[in-house]
């Protein structure tokens, strides 16, 4: 499927684009793919040695990339990535709200106060930041989209997982407030909800399980497709709610889960 999207080019061609966790995973795959389809692109994440290794590769394609150090909890750190973004290229036209961190499963009794606010702080705070500072840059410019990473938590859910479910499920509705506020200002806001997909994330929460075949069936079980999505696969799809493809829809929350919910 995806070679077949190759000849697919130019979509963000004079575009400039934030993307929050571009070290790795959808992040670091959806940064690619923006470059690629012509946007310069600002690169954010709290591993700072992982973006400065794909803005050195990223350039060495040809395109425009900055890489910087950004913890989304820190209201500061995302405005000066945004700013980053206009001193840099001169304008901000496509922000992926993408960093966020895991719960590891336990029942929702056994969850610290710590544990809770920190997952909180990077997946819903951090969103609300960027959607923010991106919002300051966009209303009155010209518009742009805004594309924030939710999840399938926020529609289904086996349980063991509070904290992060309720930071998606606080992603989707942040989402649609900010589209109906923004629809006259040509500013488009829209979510991913991606299923179970090939990524460190999904990795570390397989290592701290005890049985570790019997985590990797269930998920398998509960996607009717039977497999992990890519993180290229989640990439096209910010691509696609990013670019004019989508140009008459906000508000929405993309599933990219392999068919589980519609089970």
């Amino acid at each position: 499927m995806l070679e077949r999207l190759a000849g697919v080019q130019g979509l963000l061609e004079g575009k400039a684009a934030v993307v929050t966790g571009a070290g790795n995973g959808i992040g670091r795959a959806t940064a690619e793919l923006f470059a690629r389809q012509g946007a310069s692109v600002v690169l954010a994440d709290v591993d700072g040695p992982a973006i400065l290794d794909l803005a050195s590769s990223l350039e060495r394609e040809g395109a425009r990339a900055e890489a910087v150090r950004c913890d989304v909890r820190d209201e500061g750190d995302v405005e000066a990535v945004m700013e980053r973004a206009m001193s840099s290229f001169g304008t901000l036209d496509v922000v992926f709200n993408n960093a966020g961190i895991e719960q590891p499963v336990m029942s929702s009794r056994d969850v610290t106060e710590d544990l809770f606010t920190r997952v909180i702080d990077v997946n819903l705070k951090g969103t609300f930041f960027g959607c923010k500072h991106a919002l300051r840059h966009m209303v009155g410019a010209g518009g742009g989209t805004i594309v924030n990473n939710s999840s399938v938590s926020a529609w289904a859910n086996v349980g063991g997982n509070v904290s992060y479910a309720a930071s998606k499920g606080g992603i989707m509705s942040l989402t649609r407030v900010l589209a109906i506020e923004h629809a006259r200002d040509e500013v488009r806001v829209n979510a991913i909800c991606p299923g179970v997909i090939d990524t460190a994330m999904n990795e570390r929460n397989l290592e701290r399980a005890t049985d570790v075949a019997s985590v990797r069936d269930a998920w398998m079980a509960a996607t009717p497709m039977g497999r992990m999505g890519s993180p290229e696969e989640v990439a096209w799809t910010v691509l696609y709610l990013a670019s004019p493809m989508s140009g008459f829809t906000t508000g929405a929350g993309h599933l990219v889960d392999g068919g589980r919910v519609a089970t």
